[in-house]
Formats: structure tokens, sequence, C-alpha cells
């Protein structure tokens, strides 16, 4: 029985390693880029993880120190299978960006300033800001119908674009609020 516990365990890390890799190897534009795709591939197309939980590893990402993507994949290792988890989601989420860097490091530099390079990375900005704004309105489904949520959300959108604050002291806040109004809720 001890080995094949072993052996599920073994193969629910690789699984989730070349999740991982594949969501590194295919993704530009880092974290926020990913959201999505970690999204279809964690929630919608494997149903590893339920939609509420991946979206509390998300905001618990965003208040940690680091790069998001890494976040989410260390906290989603972690919650899954803990510590060895965490290590083997990271490293899968990490490496291809890795040993892209490392094979295409001599050819960037030489063609940096190449006009179809140049394009070819501002249609992959264009795609990445598409993939933001597709993970921001699967994020507000939650929140639709919640009018503290959008006003919260309304104005950290506002606030974030008119004065340059660390996105921690939005996250503080809004916790801040939430809290607040479940209070004050619970006490009617």
């Amino acid at each position: 029985m001890r080995i094949f516990r072993r052996i599920n365990l073994m193969n629910g890390l690789f699984k989730l390693f070349l999740i991982f890799f594949k969501i590194g190897a295919f993704t530009f534009g880092g974290g926020y880029a990913m959201l999505p795709i970690i999204y279809r591939e964690l929630c919608e197309e494997r149903d590893i993880i339920p939609q509420a939980e991946m979206e509390e590893i998300v905001v618990l990402s965003q208040a940690m120190p680091g790069a998001l993507a890494v976040n989410c994949a260390t906290q989603t290792g972690y919650k899954l299978y803990g510590k060895l988890g965490a290590v083997v989601c990271a490293l899968g989420v990490v490496l291809p960006s890795y040993i892209i860097i490392v094979c295409l490091a001599g050819v960037l530099l030489k063609y940096n300033d190449n006009h179809y390079v140049i394009g070819a990375f501002n249609g992959i900005r264009a795609v990445v800001v598409g993939m933001i704004l597709a993970a921001a309105v699967k994020m507000l489904k939650p929140i639709a119908k919640d009018k503290i949520g959008i006003a919260i959300m309304l104005a950290t959108v506002i606030a974030a674009v008119i004065i340059d604050i660390n996105p921690i002291f939005f996250i503080i806040v809004g916790g801040i609020i939430g809290y607040i109004v479940a209070s004050r809720e619970e006490s009617k």
C-alpha cells in the first residue's frame, strides 16, 4: 500500500511539474499574463483545484514578495503536496525561463534592434495585455453582485492609474475594508 501512495505522489508531482513547466514555457509577459493559463490548466481543464481556492492562492501570491507566477506555483504545490509540491511547482514554472534565456541571450543581444524582432515583441505585448484583461474578467465574476467589492475594485483601478503606490498597499487596504464590512454585517 505504501508503494502505491509513493507512486501516486510521484505521479501527481510529475503532472504538476509538467503543467507549470508548460505554463512557464509558453507564457510571455510575467505573472499576470500567466494567470488565465494557470486558471485554465488547474481549474477548468484538469479540475485539480477549485476556482475559489485558486483565487485565494492568487491573492496570497500577490501579497507575497517575489514573482507572481512563482508564488502561485509554490502556493499551489504546497496546498496539494506540501513542501515537496511547492519546490516541484516552483521549479516547473522557473526552469523554462532559465533555459530560454540561456539559449537565446546571444541571439537577442545581436538582433534586439531588428525591426522584425521589435514588431514580434510588440505583438506579444498586446497579447499579454489581452490575457491580463481576460484574467481580470474571470476574477471579477465572483464579486459582480457585490456593490462594495465593485467599489473597492474601481477605487483601486483609479488610484493605481493616478498614484504610483506599491500594490501591497491596495491589498492591505482592501483587506481592512472587507474585514470592516464583514464585521458590520455580522453585528446586524
